[in-house]
Formats: structure tokens, C-alpha cells, sequence
């Protein structure tokens, strides 16, 4: 028999006065987070950034929100620090495959993306915005006045470079992206993928907005590639425990 998983997290639910609610999952000590964007009208739910021994919290929170329709499972991107979840609920509500970047190399069923596509989330659009960087399949999604940042955009930081791939060339990447989403309004709310110290970042916060990363976040205020890849190769934390393995295994599916 396999051994059951007790797991805790933090669990933030905001009713936004537009026609799209989010929860927002804080799962445990690990800093990470997981989302449902859901209408209450017609009662249709996606799960994005779903982690292995967290389904429970997930199953728990759709539970509450009652009687839902999973429409929808979306990856950011290729996690490299923890094993994704995302297969399972795809298989198990019948999604036809995980929504990402058709620029990923994930090796299972899924339902790729380009810049700018939009999904519907009842009356709700999802927007797909590209942000490669931090991955070559990064992808931010934009919900009425909410952004899911992923790894692209953290509170006052940005997602790493240095898992894989050529380390120049995802710093330009990601430059581009976040000019990208500088362009977005400032009054927009930011929820990444990653919040508190667990992931060496300085604010306890657990959401953002546009305007406040402009403001207050040191890598939106490089200007240049040159000097972003400078800062962006120095002072960084250790890497994850297996991450090469890690993001096989997510690739694998």
C-alpha cells in the first residue's frame, strides 16, 4: 500500500469584480502555487500548475466551489523543481490534453498555444502570452485583470535562466518578455508561481500588480540585454535537488 501524503498549504480565494475568481493554493512550505480560475455562472474551472502530492488540495478546493466542470489544464511552462500533477487531472476530467506552449517539447497529449490565442472560461477570456526566458515554453496567462505569471515574473524578482538551455539566449528571451508585460496596465494583479523565502524571495506577499513591479522590481529596471545578463548570472541560489531528472519526468508526462 502506498504510503498516504498529508500535505498543507495556504489557501487565498479572490472574488474579483469582473466575471472571472481565482483561487490561489500555497502548498505548504514549498513556496509554490497552484490555481483555479473559475465562473461561478456556469460553474467551469481551469487548474493551472498542478504539483504531485498536492491533488488532494486541488480536489479539496474544487470540492468547495461545488458541482464544476474542469474545461481547462494549463502549464506555464516545464517545472525543473517539483513533478507535475497536470496529466493526471487531464486524464481524469477528460480534458483532451494539457494546454501549453506549442513550442515545448513535452512528449504527451496536450493542446498547444501560440501568442495571443484565447480560451474561454464561461463568460471569461484566458489570454496566452508567450514569455520565454525562464524556459523556451513559457507561457503567462492573462484573465480579465489577472495575471498568471508563472516563473516569467516574481514579487520584486524574475525566474531563473540557469536550468538548461543556453544561458545568453534565454536572458535575451526573457528581457523581450518582460517588456512585454510591462505593457500591460499597471492596475493588473500579478500571481506567480513561486512566493516567500522558500525560493530566496524577499517579500511575503502573495500577489503584485504591474505597477507595483515597475516600481519595485530590480530586473524590470535593466534596461539593456547586455547589463540584464549580468544580472541575471550573478548571485543566484542553489539549484533545485534532481532538477534534470525533474524536468524529464515533466517532459515525459
Amino acid at each position: 500500500m502506498e504510503e498516504e501524503v498529508y500535505v498543507s498549504y495556504k489557501y487565498y480565494s479572490f472574488i474579483i469584480l469582473y466575471m472571472a475568481n481565482i483561487s490561489q493554493l500555497i502548498l505548504g512550505e514549498t513556496g509554490c502555487v497552484s490555481y483555479l480560475i473559475y465562473c461561478n455562472n456556469k460553474k467551469e474551472v481551469a487548474i493551472i500548475d498542478a504539483f504531485e502530492k498536492y491533488e488532494k488540495v486541488i480536489e479539496d478546493e474544487l470540492k468547495k466551489i461545488g458541482n464544476v466542470t474542469i474545461k481547462y489544464i494549463l502549464d506555464t511552462h516545464t517545472h525543473a523543481d517539483r513533478r507535475s500533477a497536470s496529466l493526471y487531472f487531464s486524464n481524469k476530467y477528460n480534458t483532451g490534453g494539457i494546454v501549453k506552449s506549442s513550442l515545448t517539447k513535452y512528449k504527451g497529449k496536450m493542446i498547444g498555444t501560440k501568442d495571443n490565442d484565447i480560451l474561454k472560461i464561461g463568460n471569461s477570456k484566458i489570454q496566452i502570452i508567450f514569455t520565454p526566458g525562464h524556459t523556451y515554453d513559457h507561457n503567462c496567462y492573462l484573465i480579465d485583470k489577472m495575471l498568471i505569471s508563472g516563473d516569467c515574473l516574481f514579487i520584486g524578482d524574475v525566474g531563473r535562466i540557469d536550468l538548461g538551455g543556453n544561458y545568453r539566449e534565454k536572458s535575451d528571451l526573457l528581457f523581450d518578455s518582460l517588456r512585454k508585460l510591462e505593457k500591460l496596465e499597471d492596475h493588473i494583479r500579478v500571481y506567480p508561481n513561486h512566493v516567500g523565502a522558500a525560493h530566496a524571495i524577499d517579500s511575503e506577499d502573495t500577489f503584485s500588480t504591474i505597477g507595483n513591479e515597475k516600481k519595485n522590481n530590480e530586473a524590470l529596471g535593466v534596461k539593456s540585454k547586455d547589463d540584464f545578463y549580468t544580472y541575471m548570472t550573478e548571485g543566484w541560489p542553489p539549484k533545485p535537488d534532481n532538477w534534470e531528472q525533474i524536468i524529464e519526468d515533466n517532459l515525459n508526462g
